[in-house]
């Protein structure tokens, strides 16, 4: 009798376990959750840069620095990448439109693991961008755009 008992213990903490894991794992990029370091957090551009130079604000003079460039109301907004794979933006404490909403879900994101590429869909367009670096604390991100004249720029953002 005492060897039954075991026997079904060991068969239940073996199904609990598993249990336990298979609720607490990530969905596969067809599921509708994911999950990454970055998200569930609201994140704030720290800096934004682009590679090589380029007239960002037409005023003649080729800029690096593009948060430089950018108005305090935008400075300060927070991007949030929730877990169900929605993009949440939040106007920040400055507002360039005392008639925008706070808070506003503005699309989805969906990212890839293996090749480390995170899907941005907002407005009706997609922006496939790299991911470098993510950690509890900081987050960059990359991705290439071509201007006009045809020349590719690699734009990087820092959020902490």
């Amino acid at each position: 009798m005492k060897h039954n008992v075991n026997t079904v213990f060991f068969y239940m903490i073996t199904m609990a376990v598993t249990i336990l894991y298979i609720s607490c794992t990530p969905s596969d990029a067809n599921g509708i959750k994911q999950s990454a370091s970055f998200t569930g957090k609201s994140w704030k551009l720290h800096s934004l840069s682009v590679a090589p130079a380029i007239d960002w604000d037409v005023d003649g003079k080729k800029e690096t620095d593009i948060l430089a460039k950018m108005e305090d109301c935008e400075k300060d907004d927070l991007l949030l990448l929730r877990n169900d794979n929605t993009i949440v933006r939040n106007a920040g404490k400055l507002k360039c439109d005392q008639d925008d909403e706070q808070e506003k879900e503005t699309g989805s994101w969906s990212y890839d693991k293996a090749s480390k590429k995170l899907t941005i869909k907002e407005d009706n367009d997609a922006q496939v961008l790299n991911v470098v670096e993510s950690s509890g604390n900081r987050f960059v991100v990359t991705y290439t755009w071509k201007a006009t004249n045809g020349t590719s720029h690699l734009m990087t953002a820092v959020y902490n």
